[in-house]
C-alpha cells in the first residue's frame, strides 16, 4: 500500500503538489518532500518559496551534495564568489564544501533542493516554524535571526560563511553539459547529455561521476505514450517529480495521476511502471545512489537536438534484455509486449 503522506520509515509515497512539511524563515517557504528517514538516509528534498529579495545566507556543507533545480521565477544564484542567474527549468550542482546562497530576483519564484549524504535537509525544522498554509505570507519578514542560524550550525551539516561579496551576475558558470568529475556546474535549462530511445528524450543533468556515485538527476520528456512495464530495483530508490503535462503512476498496484508539482518515491523492491498521457510531458527522475545509469546508456542513442523527434526512434530493449543480469531492473512482465 502506497502512503499518501510522508511516511517515517522506508516506503513507497506520493505527494500532491503543495503536500509535505512545511516551515516558514526569513520571508521563504520550506515545504519538505523527503526526509532522511522517509528515504532509508539516501535523500532529503525540499521546495523552497519566496517572493522577490528572499535570500538564504552564503554557506557549505562539509559532507553533503546538494542540487537545486528551479521551477519558477529568477535565482541569483552565489557560487565561491561568483553570480549566476537562474530561471525556470536551470539546474546547479553543488559538492560538500563549497560556499553557495542565493537571492530569490522574482516575485515568486520556486526551486526544488535535494541533498545526499549528511543531514542538510533538516535545516528548515531548525531555522523556521512549522506553517500550515500553501503559500509564504505576503510581506514577511526576511531576516533570519542569528540564534537561528547558529543554532542549525550545532546540529545540522552547514556552515555559515560572513565576508562573501557575490559578484554581478555572469554565464561563467553555465555547462553545455555534465562533467567528467565531482565540481560545480549550472545547466541552462534544456542543457545536459541528451539520449533518447523511442520517443523519450532522456536529459541528464548530474551522473554517477559528479556525485561519487551517491546519485544521478536526469528529465525525461515525452509525448502521449504506451505505459512502461512493470518492475522493480533492488539497489536503488527512485523518485518522480512532475515539471510539466500529465502522467500515469502505478505502485505497488495503485494508479496514481501526477500533475506538475506531483511527487512519488519508489524505495528498492517498490514494482512500479508509468505512462506519459499529455502531449507533452516532463518530469525529473533524481535516483540514489547512481548505479542506474548504466541501464539508460544501454537503452538509449545519444542525441543532439532539445526536443523529443516527431516520429519514434527505434526502442532497443533488446539491448537491455542482453545486459539484464548487469542492471538493478527486474522485468515483472515481458517487455516484448510492448514491441
Amino acid at each position: 500500500m502506497i502512503s499518501k503522506g510522508l511516511p517515517g520509515t522506508k516506503l513507497p509515497y506520493f505527494l500532491k503538489a503543495g503536500e509535505g512539511e512545511k516551515y516558514l524563515f526569513g520571508g521563504q517557504l520550506a515545504t519538505v518532500i523527503a526526509r532522511q528517514q522517509d528515504t532509508a538516509g539516501l535523500l532529503e528534498a525540499v521546495i523552497l518559496s519566496g517572493g522577490k529579495g528572499a535570500k538564504f545566507p552564503p554557506h557549505r556543507h562539509q559532507e553533503t551534495h546538494e542540487s537545486i533545480f528551479v521551477l519558477d521565477g529568477k535565482l541569483e544564484f552565489w557560487h565561491d564568489g561568483q553570480s549566476q542567474l537562474l530561471s525556470r527549468g536551470d539546474f546547479a550542482s553543488i559538492p560538500a564544501g563549497k560556499i553557495h546562497g542565493f537571492q530569490m530576483q522574482g516575485h515568486y519564484t520556486r526551486l526544488l533542493s535535494w541533498t545526499v549524504n549528511g543531514n542538510a535537509g533538516e535545516l528548515y525544522s531548525v531555522l523556521g516554524e512549522p506553517y500550515a498554509k500553501a503559500v509564504f505570507p505576503p510581506g514577511a519578514d526576511a531576516r533570519i535571526p542569528q540564534e537561528r542560524l547558529a543554532k542549525a550550525e550545532a546540529s545540522v551539516d552547514v556552515e555559515f560563511v560572513s565576508g562573501q561579496s557575490p559578484a554581478s551576475p555572469s554565464q561563467d558558470l553555465f555547462a553545455k553539459a555534465p562533467p567528467s568529475g565531482v565540481s560545480p556546474f549550472a545547466l541552462e535549462a534544456g542543457e545536459g547529455e541528451r539520449l533518447i530511445a523511442g520517443s523519450e528524450l532522456f536529459t541528464f543533468l548530474a551522473h554517477q561521476g559528479n556525485t561519487d556515485g551517491k546519485f544521478i538527476a536526469l528529465s525525461t520528456q515525452g509525448p502521449k505514450g504506451e505505459r512502461i512495464p512493470n518492475h522493480f530495483h533492488e539497489k536503488h530508490t527512485e523518485t518522480f517529480f512532475c515539471l510539466d503535462g500529465y502522467m500515469t503512476m502505478w505502485a505497488d498496484g495503485e494508479e496514481l495521476p501526477l500533475l506538475p508539482g506531483d511527487f512519488v518515491h519508489a524505495p528498492a523492491g517498490t514494482v512500479h511502471s508509468f505512462r506519459l498521457d499529455a502531449p507533452y510531458t516532463n518530469f525529473l527522475g533524481v535516483l540514489a545512489p547512481g548505479l542506474f545509469e548504466n541501464f539508460f546508456r544501454t537503452l538509449c542513442d545519444p542525441y543532439e537536438d532539445y526536443i523529443f523527434p516527431p516520429e519514434p526512434r527505434p526502442f532497443r530493449f533488446d539491448r537491455v534484455m542482453r545486459s539484464l543480469h548487469e542492471l538493478d531492473l527486474r522485468l515483472v512482465e515481458d517487455p516484448r509486449a510492448r514491441h
